[in-house]
């Protein structure tokens, strides 16, 4: 601030009696603003530092709510026909409720701006966390896939709904990874005999677009559908 006063004091005498050139006043400006950028860059970079270190902070509250979770017998759990309606998995309570709790007192805390920020980085690591420390870490029968999708559908993505307007958009890996789980037998075996005649000169991309996969690659969506065990007793 010191340099900036004595600046402004030598631009203002050196004006009076005429002493710079156009080059030289230029020249002042430039420091000038080559200060406030400095000033400028530096601001962001502390926002973003504190901004992260505040979502690693309610992350890790997260995944330590989630520990049921991740437990759950997705392999055995009762298909939608057996059950007179569908209900949120109790071990998914913790994990939303906190989550809820954290949001909540964040959008009290922060401005819009740093809010808006704050959650989009936060869903982005519970995006990958659902993926691959719960989704890919298990195999699922018709019944678990069908509530694996209830509680993301149905709980998790409208926790978001206050924020945006499509809430599923920003959860990609576990919307499309749910999409791959829930395909019917016969809708899954047609994609996996596509993938597996897939080749460089063929790609599956359209077969994937028109299920709704764009995200996933063809590895993935593979994997996805290993994981599943409702398959007919053919061999697949």
């Amino acid at each position: 601030m010191f340099f900036l006063q004595l600046q402004q004091a030598a631009l203002e005498v050196f004006a009076e009696n005429n002493v710079l050139s156009k080059l030289q006043l230029g020249q002042l400006a430039s420091m000038e603003s080559s200060v406030f950028d400095d000033m400028i860059n530096l601001l962001e970079r502390l926002k973003l530092d504190m901004l992260t270190r505040q979502v690693d902070h309610v992350f890790r509250e997260v995944k330590d709510a989630a520990k049921l979770y991740k437990k759950e017998r997705w392999l055995s759990l009762p298909s939608q026909s057996e059950q007179a309606v569908m209900s949120l998995s109790s071990s998914a309570c913790p994990l939303l409720l906190t989550l809820r709790d954290r949001l909540l007192q964040l959008e009290q805390q922060l401005c819009f701006s740093l809010f808006r920020v704050l959650w989009q980085l936060l869903v982005e690591k519970l995006d990958v966390y659902i993926y691959q420390e719960i989704i890919l870490a298990n195999h699922f029968n018709e019944g678990g896939a069908a509530q694996l999708q209830f509680d993301m559908t149905r709980n998790l993505f409208p926790l978001f709904s206050h924020y945006c307007k499509r809430p599923e958009n920003y959860f990609k890996h576990v919307k499309e990874a749910c999409i791959v789980l829930n395909l019917n037998v016969g809708s899954a075996l047609l994609l996996k005999d596509v993938l597996q005649s897939a080749s460089e000169h063929v790609p599956p991309t359209a077969a994937l677009n028109e299920i709704g996969v764009y995200k996933l690659a063809q590895q993935d969506v593979e994997i996805l559908l290993n994981l599943r065990t409702n398959w007919p007793n053919t061999g697949k």
